[in-house]
């Protein structure tokens, strides 16, 4: 597992996701509307505070997840199908007792965040000619960097590619690359970096190399990664 810290590479690798997540709060992440009411922070923020009310909440949200299992079921090729299931299968995932704030996911979250991935992969394989932007970022969201997320990099990558798509900023980019390489997509990680450098202010662009390169380098040294893709993480 990429966490393990009783690597000596792998400690220097947490060391340098940890800066390069201090370096884009640093920048302010305006790609992601942090501080400026965007739906990127306040998936992170649902999350982090165990998400939505229990209870009778909790029994509407199953329902409504078994309601678009059905539809979905019914009509295979309808992305907007897909994309319902996937919708209630993330509200499910960050009820209190599936999300725990400071631990990560429960046994009932993970259930929940299997049945997103399945459902973002019918979605993908769809290929709608428009996709949501909010089901991309609930699956970063869910699939990213753990607590707040469980560590699958390759489910997290291909989200992220999809926000950077409908919103091509250098943050964008910047987390394109940053997934990227922590699955162990190498050439995508780079050819991200070069998009989120050329996209940046000059002043700034100097950091998002450096920084990301020393991910890269890290991964690569800790991995032995060569630009194959493959997940780090499961549920």
């Amino acid at each position: 597992m990429l966490f393990d810290l009783r690597s000596p590479g792998r400690r220097r690798l947490i060391k340098t996701v940890y800066l390069f997540l201090a370096v884009l709060i640093g920048v302010g992440l305006i790609g992601f509307g942090v501080g400026t009411g965007g739906n990127f922070g306040g998936l992170f923020s649902a999350a982090a505070n165990g998400g939505g009310s229990a209870g009778s909440g909790g029994v509407r949200i199953e329902k409504a997840l078994a309601k678009a299992q059905k539809q979905a079921k019914a009509t295979p090729n309808s992305a907007a199908a897909w994309l319902k299931v996937g919708e209630a299968a993330y509200q499910l995932a960050v009820l209190p007792g599936n999300f725990l704030s400071g631990t990560g996911y429960t046994s009932s979250g993970h259930a929940a965040l299997n049945e997103l991935r399945a459902a973002w992969s019918h979605y993908l394989n769809l290929a709608p000619a428009k996709y949501n932007l909010t089901l991309a970022q609930e699956v970063v969201a869910g699939f990213a960097v753990p607590p707040n997320g469980v560590g699958d990099y390759t489910t997290a990558e291909s989200a992220q590619g999809i926000i950077a798509e409908l919103q091509p900023t250098a943050t964008s980019y910047e987390y394109l690359a940053y997934y990227a390489y922590l699955a162990k997509d190498i050439k995508n990680g780079d050819l991200a970096t070069a998009k989120a450098v050329s996209l940046a202010p000059k002043k700034q662009a100097k950091t998002i190399t450096q920084t990301l390169a020393g991910i890269r380098a890290q991964v690569v040294g800790a991995t032995g990664a060569s630009g194959a893709t493959g997940a780090t993480g499961s549920t």
